[in-house]
């Protein structure tokens, strides 16, 4: 039996070092990353790490036990260590990609209202779920932390222009451009974009082609392109939708100059990787294994699908959490 044991302890183990890197097994047509249930159970690294954890420790208790009363119990001891060290695998690769959790930017003295300062560009990237994080709670950010950019998704046009007209108020210009939606369901179906009058004009031409709306933006000045992307969610009924849709999204980057990219990706680095693009996040380092969704889970626990990929370098970070969005926004410096 001891044969046996040894097999079935290689596999168990095998299965769990590929969780490790899913991105780098193939499963026929794609990448096992975007293989349903494998698809949703990477985006949760620290569940899975949490989960590995608490049955290793489980195994060994039990390992411990045969061991006292029978002289038995090394399989499983073998077992538990092992699962152990991929739990701690898992939190290695997210401490990797960033676990800090500053609220704030730095003051800004890049581009302002009336100055371009050292030409840095500020970036909010959020998901209000339908203005449930409304318009007054992310007014405070935006002026706050000088930002430029603002990317919402599932925000309608009516009130991301609220939000213009609040920044009016405080001296802020700020121009409006939405992907439009069906307009029984305004809120949850679009994706809008703020723009800074200081970063000059900008004109919206042809977006992706994405369930959630994408809204794609050409700078005539000097600012830097934007692209502001929501694909479809990883539901089990839509993979095939959602594997075109990031793939498409995440193809981008190959054409990226003095261009920013964010917006709620339904998606983490890992699943980018999947698709077989090598994109840049801005969050890299720093808050990029952070989850940003959802927000009745710890960080450490969540999902990373809010993201800034730019070929622009990052200089500053930070996680914000206001009003009832079920998301955390990201907050980006970037010096141009």
């Amino acid at each position: 039996m001891k044969y046996v044991y040894s097999i079935l302890v290689v596999l168990i183990l095998a299965l769990a070092v590929a969780t490790l890197g899913p991105s780098l097994i193939s499963a026929g047509d794609h990448s096992l990353a975007l293989t349903y249930p494998v698809s949703q159970m990477i985006a949760m690294r620290g569940v899975v790490a949490l989960v590995l954890g608490v049955l290793a420790i489980v195994i060994l208790i039990i390992a411990v036990i045969r061991f006292v009363m029978l002289r038995r119990g090394l399989f499983l001891a073998i077992l538990g260590v092992g699962l152990i060290a991929v739990a701690g695998g898992h939190y290695l690769i997210l401490n990797d990609r960033g676990l800090d959790t500053p609220s704030a930017l730095p003051p800004d003295y890049g581009v302002t209202h009336v100055s371009q300062g050292n030409g840095d560009v500020t970036v909010l990237s959020y998901n209000t779920l339908g203005s449930e994080t409304s318009m007054s709670d992310l007014e405070p950010l935006v002026v706050d932390n000088g930002v430029d950019i603002v990317v919402l998704s599932e925000t309608s046009e009516e009130s991301a222009q609220q939000l213009a007209e609040s920044l009016s108020g405080r001296g802020l210009s700020f121009a409006v451009y939405s992907s439009g939606a069906d307009p029984y369901n305004p809120e949850i179906e679009s994706t809008s974009v703020l723009v800074a009058s200081s970063l000059g004009e900008y004109r919206q031409g042809p977006s992706l082609d994405l369930t959630w709306g994408s809204v794609s933006l050409r700078a005539l000045g000097d600012g830097p392109d934007i692209i502001a992307v929501h694909p479809v969610a990883p539901v089990q009924d839509l993979q095939d939708a959602w594997r075109e849709e990031i793939t498409e999204v995440y193809g981008m980057c190959s054409s990226m100059d003095d261009a920013i990219m964010a917006g709620d990706f339904n998606s983490t680095v890992d699943h980018m990787h999947g698709t077989g693009a090598s994109c840049t996040s801005a969050l890299d380092g720093t808050i990029g294994g952070y989850g940003t969704w959802p927000t009745s889970f710890t960080g450490l626990l969540g999902s990373p699908i809010d993201n800034v990929f730019t070929d622009l370098d990052p200089t500053a970070t930070a996680i914000v959490d206001v009003g009832d969005s079920d998301h955390r926004g990201i907050l980006v410096r970037l010096a141009r």
